[in-house]
């Protein structure tokens, strides 16, 4: 990757460069353009080779992720690449658009999936009604929230992870349409938390924390720091300017009440849960 990152590929947040994601095999490279890319993957390919790997072409994508216009990228080493505008990494899908929206979508349709599988569980008339809702939470929610702590969630987004979110209840307590049975009642004999509360207060909390506790050096708190750094007023560096119209919401303003202030101090308290020791391990999720 040192030989990649000598291509000048890379993208800057403040001081700080960024250059791949990797995760096991699998690795992000971010490029400013087409040329600069495509002398990254021909490095990429001839180091891998040295060593008796190569590129899956098949599996290699290229996605814009910026507001300019795409240029279509050469053929590398003989191969051509497909341009996406979605991609699953990892579990989630990245939007070209930068929108969960996508991601929220094929959620839906997992979980829609899960909870008709275990149809003869919802319909057992002896199993306990608490019995059920801890099936619901371990197996059908821990696959709905999968990748939702770093949602940046719009009120269209939240109205249907909360319908969705009520349905699956009302399936669980054998409610039809017809019955006319109010959406408080429902929650009322669940107990269950609603989709912004799990996803604020929990999921949301939980990596903003982990995140602010890692080591200064860390890409991760690297990229936080700056973007929160902007929040609160510094900018970027002496080049950067805001695009024209509207900011659009982003991820960091969804800590605490997204004023600079509530952010300063979501930050001191996150670190402050690391040193006393108040931080707790949440469940594993798997990624479908």
């Amino acid at each position: 990757m040192e030989r990649v990152a000598s291509k000048a590929v890379f993208f800057s947040l403040g001081n700080d460069h960024f250059t791949d994601l990797d995760y096991a095999d699998d690795v992000v490279l971010f490029a400013h353009n087409m040329d600069d890319l495509h002398g990254a993957l021909e490095v990429f390919e001839t180091t891998a080779s040295q060593l008796g790997l190569h590129i899956s072409w098949q599996k290699t994508k290229i996605q814009n992720l910026s507001a300019g216009d795409y240029t279509p990228c050469p053929p590398v080493c003989g191969h051509s690449l497909e341009e996406v505008t979605e991609f699953t990494y990892l579990g989630s899908v990245q939007s070209t658009t930068g929108r969960c929206q996508p991601d929220i979508i094929r959620r839906i349709g997992i979980v829609s999936t899960a909870m008709h599988s275990m149809n003869k569980v919802w319909r057992q008339t002896r199993l306990q009604l608490q019995t059920k809702l801890r099936l619901y939470q371990t197996c059908i929610l821990s696959i709905f929230f999968y990748g939702s702590e770093t949602w940046t969630l719009l009120q269209e987004d939240l109205r249907k992870l909360e319908a969705f979110h009520m349905r699956c209840q009302r399936m669980i307590l054998g409610i039809r349409w017809h019955d006319f049975v109010r959406n408080t009642e429902v929650v009322d004999r669940t107990n269950l938390p609603c989709v912004r509360d799990v996803i604020a207060k929990w999921r949301r909390n939980s990596l903003f924390g982990h995140v602010v506790r890692l080591d200064d050096h860390m890409p991760a708190h690297r990229a936080l720091s700056q973007v929160a750094a902007a929040r609160t007023g510094h900018r970027f560096g002496r080049g950067w300017r805001r695009q024209p119209g509207r900011p659009r919401l982003s991820w960091i303003q969804q800590i605490g009440d997204g004023t600079p202030f509530s952010i300063r101090a979501e930050w001191s308290k996150a670190r402050r849960r690391g040193h006393s020791g108040l931080t707790q391990r949440t469940s594993a999720v798997y990624a479908i």
